[in-house]
């Protein structure tokens, strides 16, 4: 028979685990589908209007591969912690880039998932958010962790 504490135990595991492997795959398929169109994914860095030309390349370049390796350190349990935090980071630089050109007035393809994914916006940020929130679960839980590789103290 399964206990109180056992049985929220698990509910916090589950949870935790849940909320590494959605994010993280979000994370690598963002990034796959950016990396596999970097001039496309430039032209919408250089859209935000916010980096110095000489800047833009090298981002859409190299911010690809950083959602993909997080994305699989999130879903392979390596360093969770680690990793969740990367993931906050830069969903509050997308938010943070979003929100300034919206109140620039700016609204423009977001690039979130590659060319054509859809105008910024609110739906953008909340979108942003309910990544977040997982990230800062992930975080914070100090439990033990199912299906880590290397699982930080």
């Amino acid at each position: 028979m399964v206990t109180e504490k056992g049985y929220k135990e698990h509910v916090l595991k589950g949870t935790e685990l849940v909320s590494r492997v959605v994010v993280g795959v979000l994370f690598i398929y963002a990034g796959w589908v950016k990396g596999m169109d970097v001039y496309g994914f430039s032209k919408t860095v250089y859209g935000y209007g916010l980096l110095p030309g000489v800047l833009v390349n090298g981002v859409a370049i190299v911010l690809p591969w950083v959602e993909v390796v997080a994305g699989v350190c999130l879903v392979a349990g390596i360093w969770p912690r680690a990793s969740s935090g990367v993931v906050g980071i830069l969903l509050g630089l997308f938010m943070g880039a979003i929100l300034f050109n919206m109140m620039r007035g700016y609204t423009f393809d977001c690039g979130c998932f590659g060319a054509e994914s859809g105008e910024t916006g609110w739906g953008t940020v909340i979108r942003d958010v309910a990544m977040l929130l997982p990230m800062l679960w992930v975080l914070l839980y100090r439990g033990k962790r199912w299906l880590c590789l290397a699982e930080q103290g």
